[in-house]
């Protein structure tokens, strides 16, 4: 059966010999998967589909806590020196192949994932800090990590627990990797990728690469989609919002939108210069008028998910008498052309942003009231690949970021940490501070999680005060769908789990 025909139904037998069609819900994503091969699966899609084919010891639950997934416990201990993490495997794990899972197997999937040089997984370095795996027993695993690390938990969501069928070593397929999740991988094809799930009853998923917003919604309304995941702006949701026989899905997330300024450049090395372009962002019209309320205005990197890590502070008030005084406290004064100048300099402003609709449309705005204020500001709008080579190597003045997927405050040390430049972290803003650094480095050791927190809370705030990025908003997970789907919990990650339970009753 071609698979663009799944949809028409997929028969199976039932007990007593009697014929059941299983139902078929096809859910819409914005781009395909780089990988279904869970070795080198990067990406937010590939990640989220193969969650469902392949489990992982643990996970995050919707307030960002680690939560077992193939394991009953864990336990978590310090001994010399070293951070030791105990696993009890849930008895009732089956692989897709019915055989049971063990603790062995859970030691062999680390050596494919950070051993094995034949198959060379993306995650090698991930596990770098893993010197030994022990099995224990049947269903008791041991992971002993050279030395302690916030990461070193949350770093296993991405260890999936998986066999090789015989001969597949050299070149690797998804075909070839047996999970133990809930679903099993049936079919790829460029722009669909189908999923069966082992327990009878559920329906089968076939995702469906579908990159423009306006036809996503027209297949929607057609009946072509069930379910959107995929990425629409907030124009769009609203006048889905709108349509007969349409749900909408709506959870403030765990990502973070930022505009990110280059503080190499001699421009932004002034932090009265930054905080005057935080106070030109007229934030609650944006959320208003263009947002559409489709998002949380950020006090700071985490939102309300993470708890304690939350900033309850103000938001950042738009202030255009303060910016102006800022502005000249820096040297920028207007030229009788109306431009502002510093030594005989204009200021001119390289602004790089993807060629996502909603992005360039809050960039656009946010040109206007800059230029009134007399900069020059040059916007480049680049497909995400140019724009994100443009990010990485400090080819920009101003960007607008976006942290998606991140699972706890050591995210502060990746994108804030002297060190952390690409290609070897996230600091894409040359950010650069050696107080803010002594206390990552310091937070990075401290095995005291109350102690731990406060670190983290002191540097968020340093950041915060030092406009490393300027905040914006932190957007919602927003998924949308016919009426005749049952009711989805959502998680803030934007995790794809939801998808598990969720059932089709829209008739014959």
């Amino acid at each position: 059966m071609k698979l663009i025909q799944v949809f028409i139904m997929l028969i199976g037998l039932m007990s007593g010999g009697a014929l059941q069609a299983v139902e078929t819900i096809n859910v819409a994503i914005s781009a395909a998967p780089n990988s279904m091969t869970p070795f080198y699966s990067t990406d937010a899609n590939s990640q989220n589909i193969n969650r469902l084919i392949h489990s992982s010891l643990v996970d995050f639950n919707d307030s960002m806590q680690f939560v077992c997934v193939a394991c009953e416990t864990f336990t978590d201990k310090m001994s010399t020196g070293k951070q030791i993490v105990t696993f009890k495997l849930r008895q009732d794990l089956t692989f897709s192949d019915g055989t049971k899972v063990s603790a062995a197997d859970v030691k062999k999937s680390f050596e494919y994932f950070a051993r094995d040089e034949k198959i060379k997984s993306t995650f090698i370095g991930t596990f770098e800090s893993i010197e030994n795996v022990n099995v224990i027993d049947d269903h008791t695993v041991e992971f002993v990590y050279k030395n302690f690390s916030l990461e070193n938990v949350s770093n296993l969501s991405l260890l999936k627990i998986v066999k090789l069928k015989n001969g597949s070593r050299e070149l690797i397929e998804p075909m070839d990797v047996i999970g133990c999740g809930e679903y099993v991988l049936k079919n790829i094809h460029p722009l669909e990728i189908l999923v069966e799930p082992r327990k009878v009853g559920k329906p089968v998923l076939v995702f469906k690469v579908v990159k423009d917003e306006t036809t996503l919604a027209l297949k929607i309304i057609n009946k072509e989609i069930d379910l959107s995941v995929a990425n629409m702006s907030p124009r769009k949701i609203f006048w889905m919002k709108s349509r007969p026989g349409i749900k909408v899905w709506n959870i403030p997330s765990a990502n973070y939108q930022f505009m990110g300024i280059n503080h190499k450049r001699d421009l932004f090395k002034d932090v009265r210069v930054r905080k005057a372009f935080s106070l030109l962002i007229p934030r609650d019209d944006l959320l208003k008028y263009k947002l559409k309320d489709t998002a949380v205005l950020s006090t700071g990197l985490f939102s309300p998910t993470f708890g304690e890590m939350y900033d309850k502070g103000d938001v950042e008030k738009y202030d255009v008498e303060a910016a102006r005084k800022l502005l000249a406290e820096a040297g920028w004064k207007k030229s009788k052309k109306g431009f502002l100048e510093k030594d005989g300099k204009q200021m001119e402003i390289d602004w790089k942003v993807s060629n996502n609709k909603a992005s360039i449309e809050v960039v656009e705005v946010l040109q206007h009231f800059f230029e009134q204020e007399g900069m020059i500001v040059n916007v480049s709008i680049q497909e995400w690949g140019t724009y994100m080579a443009a990010f990485k190597t400090g080819k920009f003045d101003i960007v607008i970021g976006q942290w998606v997927g991140f699972t706890g405050p050591d995210i502060l040390k990746y994108a804030f940490h002297s060190t952390n430049t690409p290609p070897k972290g996230g600091n894409r803003i040359g950010y650069n501070n050696p107080a803010l650094d002594a206390v990552l480095d310091e937070a990075t050791i401290e095995t005291d999680p109350v102690k731990r927190t406060a670190l983290y809370k002191h540097a968020l705030q340093m950041v915060n005060s030092d406009y490393g990025y300027i905040n914006l908003w932190h957007p919602n997970i927003i998924w949308i769908g016919r009426s005749c789907l049952s009711d989805i919990k959502l998680e803030s990650s934007g995790s794809f789990y939801p998808l598990k339970t969720l059932e089709k009753n829209c008739g014959k």
